[in-house]
């Protein structure tokens, strides 16, 4: 199946609900008008994996720049010579948890959560390691409208606490020494938001959501147990099956992610950059 609309290059959907694959472009030499129906399909499909890019650093770091500037990073330890870009190594004698492993969206507790995350595949497993995404958008369009009119009148308390530790326990990944400013940080984002470009309604509902303004953290938790896990649900996904050569980029506010440990014995080399998002915007009622 291909998304006829998209003429620069062949585009694929993943699932009814969201993504894409991308094939038949070169990102290191593509045209404007390239990148403006690459930005397209983000903003259509939230999820993108553009196949066969031949990227090192220095080109991911100059494909990245022009989606936009660099959003920052106060949580890992970016590369020697590149400020705004994280490798994430796994070799094959490690176990436990892989970073990401949980149902999150990358630093929601950010006043402008970063609004394209990238990763690039430079050694991924031959089976295994999927990332796995689900629609915020489609979540919404599942509640009821009673419910949203409740969840219209609230704001959500997004907090930092925790995420140090949980990066902490990666040993390959360098994480920053200012624990603190992490731990303290909390930002208030709107439950009920619209999509800056496309005015479409999401629920902005993430892992390190911890109450509603205005309500305890007891009082709120039935609540954001029953968002988390509406978000969560089959129908909403899809899957990102990457290989080589694969750059996977995603419309970070609008999406809940999560990686797939199934890969046990083999290596699997990343690059993740992000590109500076929005603060969010609430819908109007």
């Amino acid at each position: 199946m291909r998304d006829e609309r998209f003429t620069q290059f062949e585009l694929r959907p993943f699932t009814g609900a969201l993504g894409a694959e991308i094939i038949g472009v070169d990102l290191r030499t593509a045209a404007e008008g390239v990148f403006a129906e690459v930005l397209h399909a983000l903003h259509e499909y939230h999820v993108l994996a553009v196949r066969d890019q031949d990227l090192v650093p220095a080109t991911l770091q100059q494909v990245a720049r022009r989606f936009g500037p660099f959003s920052g990073n106060p949580v890992h330890t970016p590369m020697d010579g590149f400020e705004d870009i994280v490798r994430f190594v796994r070799e094959r004698d490690d176990t436990g948890k892989v970073i990401g492993e949980d149902w999150h969206m990358d630093l929601a507790w950010l006043a402008k959560p970063p609004g394209v995350t990238m990763l690039y595949g430079e050694e991924v497993p031959p089976v295994g390691g999927d990332t796995c995404f689900s629609s915020l958008e489609k979540a919404y369009q599942s509640l009821s409208p009673r419910l949203v009119s409740i969840l219209e009148g609230l704001t959500g308390i997004h907090s930092g606490r925790g995420v140090f530790a949980i990066n902490a326990m990666q040993k390959r990944l360098g994480v920053t020494a200012d624990v603190e400013a992490i731990e303290n940080a909390a930002v208030e984002h709107p439950v009920i938001c619209a999509h800056p470009v496309t005015g479409r309604r999401y629920v902005f509902v993430s892992s390190v959501l911890t109450h509603f303004k205005g309500m305890t953290e007891e009082e709120s938790k039935p609540l954001i147990d029953f968002l988390m896990a509406r978000a969560t649900r089959p129908e909403f996904h899809c899957r990102l099956r990457w290989a080589p050569r694969t750059l996977g980029m995603w419309n970070n506010p609008f999406v809940l992610h999560t990686a797939i440990n199934d890969y046990p014995g083999y290596r699997r080399v990343m690059y993740r950059t992000t590109v500076e998002g929005r603060v969010p915007l609430a819908a109007a009622a």
